[in-house]
């Protein structure tokens, strides 16, 4: 565990990137809450949008609190540097803090040039290591991860372990608040994204990589440095260090000759140590331990179901989960916001919502489960996309039961060709109103409706979050009209 950092950071000239985001704030709140107010904000935003940005950023406060905490941040004895005045003074930075996505923006050239100068460069995923008095579960992956991560975090919970968590986006609680909480004893529970991952010099006491493919190739140039940043969960692990692995992931399989410690896990062969699927049972193999439960305690369908039961369940018994905990908790599972959840039945339609589905290989896996007939409404924003990008869809749905696919978004043309000749009919609906209009007049009792776009969502929605939110809004209007 490494140690406190803070006494590094006092009297440095701190530089925070994204003052109104939740990542900037929270550290900023951080560095204030223990005495240290060196720091000058920055924010490509003016000053007037500080409000309406704040409040969209910070979903996870109820709306007093979200007041009260913009105020404080307004109250804090910092400088700001807002608009036009973005990144004044970066050149005295001793230390700058930078959000997941601040290698995106042009503006930010400053900050590469201070880096490669030799500055470091920190965040809110930096402060979460070197501040955390308990050992730490890290869950990163193309697919799966933000469930993996929920699921390790519940089992623990269930087995009588006192246990946090904490995503990677603006609706969970950053760890920086709950840092005066956690004892040495604690678990921490983080599901880390690409872009948290990119310079971190840190690994989790337990690191598990669910799968990787091919995303985010705009993010970092090519797959293998996609890999490369993904790898890095592991990298920085010491001598007691657990890899947690996916062994039918090629990606990730390979990443098991650089581990000290690899655990892999299996839906196809048996993996020892361990986890894998034995006629019928989930079996758990390490060393003297062996726990195991059926694989009938999960209720939601396809082969991603059970990948990621397997993977948290293999973290989570090597923090010390019981396996009736395990099972108890994949039983009650049902699927979360915007990762493949039922959302209603209507008139013996079955909705399931996906909207996390930003890439082919989630919309394959998505297909791929599904055990009834479907119609598959797809589409969205894609950087460069090519109709080649979607072949995982392409042969998700030449072996599923689909009876149709409703395209919308920016990357309709290239859905349309890479899906030309299919076996059920593919048709443009446009918006993802018209799509649900479309399959609900469609779909027979006894089918479903499955929105799985295999895309982003920028070209008609905000975020993926929107997007979901949408639908389950349309289906709700399809409950009331039934």
């Amino acid at each position: 565990m490494a140690p406190s950092r803070l006494d590094w950071y006092r009297g440095k000239n701190i530089h925070v990137l994204g003052l109104t985001g939740t990542e900037g704030s929270s550290v900023v709140d951080f560095l204030v809450r223990h005495g240290i107010t060196t720091i000058t904000g920055h924010d490509m935003r003016r000053s007037e949008e500080f409000e309406a940005e704040f409040d969209r950023t910070h979903q996870w406060l109820p709306p007093e609190p979200r007041r009260e905490a913009a105020r404080r941040l307004t109250a804090h004895p910092i400088t700001v540097r807002w608009g036009d005045r973005y990144l004044e003074g970066i050149e005295g930075a001793e230390v700058i803090f930078v959000p997941q996505s601040w290698f995106r923006h042009a503006r930010n050239a400053p900050v590469r040039e201070r880096r490669d100068r030799g500055v470091p460069l920190s965040s809110m995923t930096h402060l979460f290591f070197e501040e955390s008095p308990c050992p730490i579960i890290g869950v990163t992956g193309t697919n799966g991860k933000f469930t993996v991560a929920y699921l390790i975090h519940q089992m623990l919970a269930r087995s009588g372990a006192r246990a946090f968590f904490s995503g990677n986006d603006r609706s969970h609680v950053p760890m920086l608040y709950y840092l005066e909480q956690i004892r040495p004893q604690d678990w921490l529970v983080l599901e880390i994204s690409n872009r948290q991952l990119v310079g971190l010099p840190y690994s989790p006491q337990i690191g598990v990589v669910t799968n990787v493919a091919p995303h985010h190739l705009d993010d970092h140039g090519s797959m293998d440095a996609y890999v490369e940043v993904k790898r890095t969960l592991i990298r920085h692990q010491g001598p007691d260090g657990v890899a947690v692995l996916n062994a039918d992931n090629p990606y990730t399989a390979k990443m098991a000759a650089g581990a000290h410690h690899p655990f892999l896990f299996s839906r196809l062969h048996r993996v020892v140590p361990g986890a894998f699927v034995q006629e019928g049972v989930i079996v758990i193999a390490r060393g003297d331990i062996q726990q195991s439960f059926p694989l009938a305690v999960l209720h939601q369908p396809g082969r991603h179901a059970v990948e990621n039961a397997l993977a948290a369940a293999l973290a989570a018994s090597l923090a010390g989960a019981s396996a009736p905990a395990m099972a108890e908790v994949l039983s009650e599972f049902r699927g979360l916001p915007y990762r493949f959840r039922l959302v209603d039945e209507v008139g013996g339609v079955r909705y399931y919502e996906d909207s996390l589905a930003t890439n082919p290989d989630a919309a394959a896996a998505a297909i791929a489960s599904m055990d009834r007939p479907f119609i598959l409404i797809a589409g969205g924003a894609r950087p460069a996309a090519t109709p080649e990008q979607f072949a995982p869809m392409r042969a998700a749905l030449d072996a599923a039961p689909v009876r149709a696919v409703l395209l919308i978004g920016a990357t309709t043309p290239h859905l349309a060709a890479a899906l030309s000749g299919l076996h059920a009919p593919v048709r443009e609906a446009g918006t993802l109103e018209r799509a649900v209009d479309d399959a609900a007049a469609a779909a027979r009792g006894g089918e479903a409706v499955l929105l799985s776009p295999g895309c982003e969502s920028f070209d008609q929605f905000r975020d993926y979050r929107e997007r979901g939110d949408r639908f389950v809004e349309l289906v709700r209007k399809e409950l009331h009209r039934a």
